[in-house]
């Protein structure tokens, strides 16, 4: 059998989760920090360079810890999804779903027929090479499946979204939120953080489980005294970075 969803337990418990991205393609970063102790490291492929091979190294360095992997696909393309989930991807967020036909596709192409349209094969690795052979079953129930809100658009048709069976997470993405109304990264801009605010309410009415990136000037636990289940906060390559100002800070420089 395989692994149960600890990001998923956890939520359904009531936890708050936090996490970082993996913007890299590094399995050392990835093993690094899921022994750190994170809830998730958020593995991300529509920005980073990163494909399904270096998605399999990762989440190798990251067995045997409790830390969960959730992938950010590039796209809403049924053939990613295929692949990405046969190698054992825990969750996906999807960027750019601005309709409830779009949160429909994704939960078609995660689920295995009937009542979806996942290609189905034996010895995959999300299977433990066929060794789970409750894998079928089991793995929709697992599965944590995020849509992204990155649009004004969006964010008007989150009720229609949010009723989609199968999305569990709506996630705001505020850099490009800010974006479509013509405020690129403006976060304290007032109509800016009435949009965010606008996104929050209607996730959260609807029950879903509300997530996003740490970012300018929000606390991380103001985001979850907001209500927010799933934060982002930071990744790896600012970790790093931040890390040699430090050090180059401690002797003047």
């Amino acid at each position: 059998m395989f692994r149960k969803n600890p990001m998923k337990a956890k939520l359904k418990a009531g936890k708050q989760l936090i996490g970082v991205w993996l913007n890299g393609t590094g399995a050392d970063n990835a093993e690094v920090l899921a022994h750190a102790g994170l809830d998730f490291l958020a593995i991300d492929q529509e920005h980073g360079p990163g494909g399904i091979p270096q998605l399999v190294d990762q989440l190798r360095a990251m067995s045997g810890t409790e830390t969960g992997s959730i992938l950010r696909v590039p796209w809403n393309d049924t053939v990613y999804f295929k692949k990405a989930l046969d190698a054992g991807a825990e969750g996906v967020i999807v960027p750019m779903v601005e309709t409830a036909a779009q949160a429909r596709a994704v939960v078609a192409a995660c689920t295995y027929p009937p009542g979806g349209i996942r290609g189905a094969a034996g010895g995959i690795r999300g299977a433990t090479y066929g060794n789970a052979k409750d894998y079928k079953k089991q793995a929709a129930a697992e599965l944590i499946i995020a849509v992204q809100v990155e649009s004004a658009a969006a964010v008007e048709r989150i009720p229609d979204i949010a009723a989609v069976p199968g999305v569990d997470m709506i996630f705001i993405g505020p850099r490009d939120l800010s974006g479509s109304i013509g405020k690129l990264d403006q976060f304290d801009d007032p109509e800016v953080k009435a949009l965010v605010r606008r996104a929050e309410e209607r996730i959260l009415k609807a029950g879903k489980w509300l997530a996003s990136v740490s970012y300018h000037n929000t606390p991380d636990q103001e985001l979850f005294d907001r209500g927010y289940h799933m934060i982002i906060a930071g990744g790896d390559f600012g970790l790093l970075g931040q890390g040699a100002k430090r050090i180059l800070a401690a002797v003047g420089r």
